[in-house]
């Protein structure tokens, strides 16, 4: 993951970015209106990624094939530690854990002060999630996901309350 994240993704969704936007794209040199940035765009960010890697991640435990030749990898461990977010096969890492991260800024032409918050907080909340440890009070439903393998496919579990895919054990 050293080698694909500033070596393939980056530089791909970056160029992707650039493709969309074009000229229009937000620079450090733009003004950062936090209530357009914050207000308007974080909300989006959250849905976008919700929504990808739900997808994503759901795709990948349904069609076989994909399971057990990417994302069996990251299953190896039962009980996740922190490090274990980025244990993944290289497809996994740029389509299903990157891309969802990146939609929301690409979408919204987010400020890059508001995308380098966003990525920091995708990236701490990613390994809080596979830390198995209850952080200011809030439990993390992934670990239910390593043990029972057809739960908890999201990463904030909002549309794994509203589909019914929800795990919290007792």
């Amino acid at each position: 993951m050293l080698l694909v994240a500033p070596l393939v993704s980056v530089p791909l969704y970056e160029t992707l970015w650039d493709r969309i936007h074009g000229s229009k794209r937000l620079t450090d040199e733009d003004e950062w209106v936090w209530q357009i940035e914050v207000l308007q765009k974080l909300p989006i960010h959250f849905l976008a990624t919700e929504v990808g890697f739900y997808t994503i991640h759901f795709a990948m435990h349904s069609w076989p094939s994909l399971y057990q030749h990417v994302h069996k990898i990251h299953h190896r461990f039962q009980a996740p530690t922190a490090m274990t977010c980025v244990y993944a096969h290289p497809l996994e890492f740029l389509v299903g854990n990157l891309l969802p991260i990146y939609l929301g800024p690409i979408i919204t032409n987010a400020h890059p002060l508001t995308s380098y918050f966003w990525f920091a907080a995708a990236i701490i909340g990613t390994c809080k999630g596979h830390s198995g440890y209850r952080i200011f009070g809030c439990a993390d439903y992934h670990e239910e996901h390593h043990f029972y393998y057809k739960y908890n496919y999201g990463g904030m579990y909002v549309l794994d309350f509203l589909i019914g895919t929800m795990k919290v054990s007792s």
